[in-house]
């Protein structure tokens, strides 16, 4: 039996979430975690030293996240294998069942840390302007064969154009994804919430 958990699976009857039915609601937040070889915490506490949190500058063309919910926070001590990743991890097709990793192919690592985003924070700033552009924060659905409740976060302009797509040189969209990188980190992500709310099953579950 995988000790992978099988409640994050994506299953025939689920359906892609709207993006406009994800930003109707309020409370939802993000689980994002990190590896046990980059954790430290401040002296005498749990609490995760800003040095673990390192996120580089070039993941915020798609950084990955956890919606909380059905996925709790205990899930993200589970990962899978490097050289499997390519098949467990790639984009979940609509209607299809998705994989369990067998225990081969998967691990846990209960020294992983983590930390929150809430993602009413997060998509309420316009961050300050670097190189003539005006950035928010934008959250996609981007479920994969071993876990549905993937979820991207992606810089977009005010035209609502993704950075990565603009013809800009890569020291430009460096300059613009570290200023939301640091943003980020200094004002947004948590390291305690006292609670969450959970998307209605109805947004994510096909109608029988």
């Amino acid at each position: 039996m995988s000790i992978y958990p099988k409640h994050i699976i994506p299953y025939p009857q689920y359906r892609f979430i709207e993006q406009n039915e994800m930003l109707s609601q309020s409370g939802l937040v993000l689980i994002r975690h990190v590896e046990s070889d980059k954790v430290c915490h401040i002296d005498n506490s749990n609490i995760l030293h800003p040095d673990s949190i390192q996120i580089q500058s070039d993941h915020l063309r798609d950084l990955s996240n956890n919606l909380l919910g059905v996925f709790k926070i205990d899930d993200i001590f589970y990962g899978i294998i490097k050289e499997h990743r390519d098949l467990y991890c790639s984009l979940w097709e609509d209607g299809s069942m998705g994989l369990v990793p067998t225990n081969d192919k998967c691990f846990k690592d209960t020294n992983r840390g983590y930390y929150f985003i809430p993602i009413d924070n997060l998509l309420k700033f316009n961050l300050p302007k670097v190189q003539e552009q005006q950035c928010h924060f934008m959250i996609f659905h981007t479920p994969t064969k071993c876990n549905f409740w993937h979820i991207s976060i992606r810089l977009l302009n005010n035209e609502n154009q993704e950075i990565s797509t603009l013809d800009f040189n890569d020291k430009k969209k460096r300059k613009i994804w570290k200023s939301a990188k640091d943003f980020l980190i200094q004002d947004i992500i948590t390291q305690e919430i006292k609670s969450y709310s959970e998307l209605p099953k109805h947004i994510y579950h096909k109608s029988s």
